[in-house]
């Protein structure tokens, strides 16, 4: 019985006495109201039953509802059994509910509605009728089925993932997993539902996932590389991330986790930690071996050269002897020759003052310091103005330029530049020689320049500037070595830069060079050369 309404107020309605007061109850129940006799008619329907769409009169008789109401399964939508219907089994004496789908002539489109039927009697149990409590529930099933639609599109979600999803409750104990989770650990989702969590783990994790465990209790979420156990015994490697879950009270509920095998990657990580391992030892064996090697033709280089001297101090001095005593006994031919020998001689002794160098710029001991450019060009560029006074060179050096490294090779990258600028400027009638540094760009080094309006070069051998004994010009044309810019390149790479050279034949050469590249600073053109 409806609370509202007691046995002796439903049998009131039957009183004419009683029905004003209760019928002003009914009236403003929510719930919508029917009232039948013990025959069937429906004697009365309250506002909110009319609300309800149905006939909304005041008296309908059995035969004329069973014709115009159709009634049938909410689910199934089949014909409802009329034994069955809450104000039937009413009737019959029967309290009864029922979840039904009712169509009527006033409402073709139906609605869903939980019935409830009552019997009525009087005080000596005699059948009155019946009272049937109706409530519209086709909001109830419209959310009901979106909820359904909903978890379905979840768990088609869940169940296409190519990620195990995982959760358990506060125990530790599996609540679900997914299909792929299963297939990865080799089970069915049935054999892991209800199994404790550490079932699943590798042994030596376990203490791990334990402590784990006990932070997703204390609300903290994770991501961390874990081992699992499959059910054949090996173990798989994949990156859980675990959160903790609430119900509706905020209480902990246990944890949800979603998996990734990564063992393959695992495997090729451990295949290239080896390979790189392998490489880095076959590295520093080669390395080892080509330092050696480099020390020993060092040394060889340095024992020959030195040893070259004697023999060429020997030829340089009996030749000259020979000019010097036997220049009347010597035609001019035999002179000629003799001043070959001793052109020759001379060229070899450069020529071996080169190897030297060289040598030394990897021999010696490297002291940084900040070192000023800008002073030390000066004081290369008085150096080749007292060397040849007579010549008319402009100097155009920038101020200022100071940088770290080696004071004692860096002077040597100096003079070997402006002196090369020097040497190659000497048929010019005003000659020019710079030294900078380009304007610096952000995410940039700074680039240093040595410029000169000489002879230049063609860039086609420019491959050929930087080795030993390599020379763009013949001895007769300009005198050297062909050692100096090899020198200067083994100096800059000691200091962690480059150097590289640019020029036009007859219009001049530019030389850069860095130092301390962190990164390879792509070349920039020149200012000038726009």
């Amino acid at each position: 019985m409806h609370p509202v309404l007691t046995d002796e107020l439903a049998a009131g309605l039957f009183q004419a006495a009683h029905q004003p007061l209760i019928r002003a109850i009914v009236d403003n129940l929510s719930e919508g109201v029917i009232i039948a006799d013990a025959a069937g008619t429906l004697l009365y329907f309250s506002p909110a039953a009319r609300a309800f769409q149905l006939f909304g009169l005041e008296r309908m008789e059995k035969d004329r509802w069973r014709q115009h109401f159709t009634v049938t399964d909410p689910d199934t939508h089949q014909p409802f059994n009329p034994e069955n219907l809450p104000l039937t089994r009413a009737l019959r004496g029967e309290a009864h509910s029922a979840h039904i789908f009712i169509r009527s002539d006033q409402n073709a489109e139906g609605q869903y509605l939980h019935a409830s039927g009552r019997p009525v009697k009087d005080s000596e149990g005699k059948l009155l009728g019946a009272l049937i409590f109706i409530r519209d529930t086709t909001r109830e099933r419209q959310a009901e089925a979106r909820q359904r639609r909903a978890e379905q599109r979840f768990r088609l979600i869940v169940e296409a993932a190519q990620e195990g999803i995982w959760t358990i409750d506060p125990e530790g104990r599996t609540t679900y997993v997914n299909r792929y989770l299963a297939q990865m650990l080799g089970y069915t989702e049935e054999e892991m539902l209800g199994q404790d969590t550490l079932t699943f783990i590798a042994e030596e994790h376990r203490e791990r996932v334990r402590n784990n465990l006990a932070q997703r209790r204390a609300g903290i979420s994770d991501v961390h590389e874990l081992a699992l156990r499959h059910k054949s015994g090996r173990s798989l490697w994949t990156i859980i991330s675990s959160n903790p879950l609430y119900d509706e009270e905020g209480q902990y509920s246990g944890a949800l986790g979603t998996i990734t095998d990564i063992t393959r990657r695992r495997e090729a990580e451990q295949r290239v930690h080896q390979l790189n391992a392998d490489l880095e030892r076959r590295i520093a064996e080669r390395t080892a071996q080509l330092e050696f090697s480099n020390r020993e033709l060092e040394a060889f280089a340095y024992s020959v050269a030195h040893d070259l001297r004697a023999p060429l101090r020997s030829i340089s001095s009996f030749s000259l002897a020979l000019t010097e005593d036997c220049a009347s006994q010597l035609d001019s031919m035999g002179l000629e020759y003799l001043q070959r020998i001793r052109a020759s001689s001379q060229r070899m002794s450069d020529l071996i003052d080169g190897i030297l160098s060289l040598s030394r710029v990897n021999r010696s001991e490297f002291q940084v310091t900040d070192v000023n450019l800008s002073a030390l060009a000066r004081l290369c560029a008085e150096q080749l103005r007292r060397w040849q006074p007579e010549r008319a060179v402009s100097f155009h050096l920038q101020e200022g330029l100071v940088d770290r490294g080696d004071t004692r090779l860096l002077r040597s990258v100096l003079e070997n530049l402006l002196g090369n600028a020097w040497k190659f400027t000497r048929e010019r009638a005003q000659a020019e020689i710079h030294f900078g540094a380009l304007p610096e760009e952000p995410g940039t080094g700074r680039v240093y320049f040595v410029r000169d309006n000489g002879a230049g070069f063609d860039m086609e051998y420019q491959a050929k500037l930087f080795g030993v004994f390599q020379r763009l010009h013949t001895q007769q044309e300009f005198e050297g070595n062909g050692v100096g810019l090899a020198t200067v390149q083994r100096i800059i790479r000691r200091h962690g830069g480059r150097v590289w050279g640019e020029g036009t034949v007859g219009q001049g050469a530019t030389f850069y060079f860095t130092l301390h590249e962190p990164t390879r600073t792509p070349r920039r053109s020149p200012p000038w050369s726009t």
